[in-house]
This record gives structure tokens, sequence and C-alpha cells, in this order.
């Protein structure tokens, strides 16, 4: 029998817990915030495309709203209940950052592994099947390398920022994964562990996810290519959330 949940307006300090009951399927984890205009049917469109993919592989969806002030209310709440009914959503009032909301639905996670991606599947559906593969066949962590072609999509901006953090996580935190910030991981247990133990909340939990992991010598972190769809639109990042990785990053640092 299936299980539907829903939880509305958490908080910190009221997160329930809830009994863990594996099996061989996975969980998919997407974070929200101000999803655009008809954001419901096309999810419904890229999960059956999965779905189908996985074929006899039992997929859960877990959709974390960070604090939306639009585009996210009861109508696409009930949308989304109506079109996938096994489907976990968790409401939260306040934005907190992607790497909280990504930890808040690792944390309802169900089955033997979990995969999280952007809410409109910037890199397709047959990419999160290799992914689910690798964990099966016994990698701890995947992590999505998204390469050249990646970068010649960008705007300038978010080039240089993107160059400049590949170059700061390869040769200065030494990770194994010189793109951390990719929109695409996967982990198993053990994996699971180390990424709800991070702290930071903002975009740089990747690379404090992935800097962890990397100073574990028995950890099996594999990576995928990853390429984006072409319709893809790329958000700006300002200067505000620019010094708040910043800092992030120097609070990475001093974790060493």
């Amino acid at each position: 029998m299936s299980e539907q949940l829903f939880i509305k307006h958490v908080t910190v300090g009221t997160l329930p817990r809830y009994k863990q009951v594996m099996t061989s399927g996975f969980d998919l984890i997407l974070p929200c915030y101000n999803p655009p205009e008809g954001w419901v049917k096309t999810l419904e469109h890229h999960f059956i495309e999965l779905v189908n993919t996985m074929e006899n592989v039992p997929v859960r969806l877990i959709v974390v709203n960070d604090g939306s002030v639009r585009n996210f209310g009861p109508a696409e709440i009930n949308a989304l209940q109506k079109a996938i009914p096994d489907i976990i959503i968790v409401d939260n009032l306040v934005n907190r950052g992607k790497g909280y909301a990504v930890r808040e639905g690792i944390r309802r996670s169900w089955y033997d592994f979990q995969i999280y991606t952007d809410l409109d599947f910037p890199f397709g559906t047959a990419v999160i099947k290799q992914v689910y593969t690798q964990l099966a066949e016994g990698a701890d962590i995947i992590a999505g390398e998204r390469g050249k072609p990646y970068l010649e999509l960008l705007p300038m901006k978010r080039k240089v920022v993107t160059l400049i953090s590949r170059v700061l996580n390869r040769y200065i935190l030494g990770l194994k994964v010189g793109d951390a910030q990719a929109g695409l991981k996967g982990v198993n247990h053990y994996g699971r562990q180390l990424l709800l133990a991070t702290q930071i909340d903002g975009f740089l939990y990747d690379s404090e996810f992935i800097h962890k992991a990397s100073k574990l010598p028995g950890l099996n972190i594999r990576s995928v290519d990853i390429t984006c769809r072409p319709e893809i639109n790329f958000s700006s990042f300002g200067i505000r959330l620019l010094c708040r990785e910043l800092l992030n990053y120097i609070s990475i640092l001093k974790s060493r």
C-alpha cells in the first residue's frame, strides 16, 4: 500500500521523525523556490517520463518548497497531489536556502538511495537512471559533472563564478569532484549521513558535502557527465548572494 504524506509549515525544532523503511528504489528530492507558471504540468511530464525510464524500480517524489512567495499555494499543492498521489510535499514558510531544502527532503527519505536535482530536470531523466545504476553497483556518492559545453551556455557573470568555484574546489579544497555545484547528486546510506551533517543552507552546501566526503578515503565517490537541456534558462547571481556564499566558503576552509 502506498503512503502519502503532506507536511505543512515545518519550522526549526518541530521536525517530525519517521521510521526508516529501506527498500530497493530511490527517493527523488526536488527543492523548489518561486517556480515559474505552469511548473506543475512540466514536473508531472518529467516525472512520468522518469518512472517509465526506470521501469520496475520504485521512485518516490519529494518536493520541498523553500519559502516561495509565488506559484506555490493551495492550487499547486492540490494539482500535485492529484497528479502524483504518492508525493511528499514539504511546505516551508521561510526561505532558508537550497541546502536546507535538500536536507529537509533527505530527512523524509524512505528508500535505499536518494537522488536530488532541480525542479525543472535541467539534465533530463536518462542521467537519473545512470546515477541509480551506479548507486546500486556500490557507489556511496554520485556527483554530476558539467563539462565545457555547459560553460558555453552560461551568461558571462555566471560563467566566471562557475570557473572560480571549480578552481577553488579542485586546488584549494582538494575535492574529488571539481564541479561540486552541479545540481544532480545521488547518495546511499553513508552519503546520506554525510549530507545530513552539512550545515550550510545556501548553494555551497554541495561543496561542504563533497569536502566532507573527500576527507574519507574509504568512500566510493563517482561522477557522471551531464549536459543541460537546450531550453533551460539560467538564473543570475546577485552581489548579496555572492557575498553570503563567500562567507560560506570561508567557513568550509576553516573546517579543514
